[in-house]
């Protein structure tokens, strides 16, 4: 401040600005004890806690192929599961995946009466693709399978690992490193295999649903067979009470394999089984039968 101006104006202003002040701090004194006696409302952060971010789930559907009795023999039969990538820490290589889970027995089938013929300490080591041919490395846990068995297991392997990797079209094995002439004593393990013609392999009728599916009216079913002249028998249950049968035809007849499908309706609310067959065209007899749960709903 100049201090050749009188002093009157500066006692003047100041005599006026300490009132000014004093408000200032009463208001700001009363804005703080106001907002400091209510602390149920603490101040909202625009950052979400980590507790209230989404976890992404990535679920994929995986192929397996079980084995069966029937009356053809052991034959393979085919299971969808959903399995979360992020509960069972899982890579991206759905092939190698694949196999894991076949062999170490973690993800049982659906039906009680299928089975895999690798949950005996088996591990699988590494898969590697280099044009279309997969080398499957293994170490071996308690091996003890017939010839049809022996064959089956390793049928499980190439039908599973081929279909949940399109990049593969056969498959051979290695143990340790090391090339093996036999895995239960059977079969040459030396050789490349590819897939066996589909009606020498694979049970002749299953039901495509994923087991215990929610299925929305009107309920419309699909899976494949290669049946004679492609007749594939069905029945629906609910509490054990049969609700409606019939038969359905594939698009062609064995040995080709096809797919079917099955208009229900509309259908109550609640829990049903599908039943399909397929019986013997010389005397009736059955050959194999599937059948999996579902839920219709609206």
């Amino acid at each position: 401040m100049d201090s050749s101006k009188p002093s009157r104006p500066a006692n003047h202003l100041l005599s006026k600005a300490v009132p000014a002040f004093v408000a200032v701090l009463l208001l700001s004194a009363c804005g703080s004890n106001s907002q400091n006696s209510s602390p149920s409302n603490p101040p909202v952060s625009s950052t979400p806690s980590e507790s209230a971010m989404p976890i992404i789930d990535d679920l994929q559907d995986y192929a397996f192929y079980f084995t069966s009795e029937t009356a053809q023999g052991f034959r393979l039969v085919r299971e969808v599961h959903q399995v979360s990538k992020v509960e069972n820490d899982l890579g991206d290589d759905k092939g190698f995946n694949s196999l894991v889970m076949l062999v170490d027995g973690q993800l049982p089938p659906f039906d009680g009466d299928h089975r895999t013929l690798w949950n005996n300490g088996t591990k699988v080591n590494s898969v590697s693709v280099t044009e279309g041919v997969a080398t499957v490395d293994l170490t071996l846990g308690r091996i003890s399978l017939g010839a049809e068995s022996e064959q089956r297991a390793i049928d499980q392997m190439v039908w599973t690992l081929i279909e949940n990797d399109p990049a593969v079209t056969s498959v051979k094995f290695t143990i340790d490193g090391l090339v093996s002439e036999s895995l239960a004593g059977h079969v040459d393990f030396s050789q490349v295999f590819t897939p066996a013609p589909s009606y020498e392999v694979l049970a002749s009728v299953w039901i495509d649903l994923l087991d215990r599916s929610d299925v929305s009216n009107p309920v419309s079913i699909t899976g494949s067979a290669c049946t004679f002249e492609a007749n594939v028998a069905w029945e629906l249950t609910q509490g054990g009470d049969v609700v409606s049968s019939g038969a359905t035809t594939a698009a062609t007849a064995c040995p080709d394999r096809s797919d079917w499908s099955i208009d229900l309706g509309e259908l109550a609310p609640g829990n049903y089984v599908l039943k399909v067959s397929d019986t013997s065209a010389e005397d009736g007899s059955l050959i194999f039968e599937d059948t999996k749960a579902f839920t219709a709903t609206n």
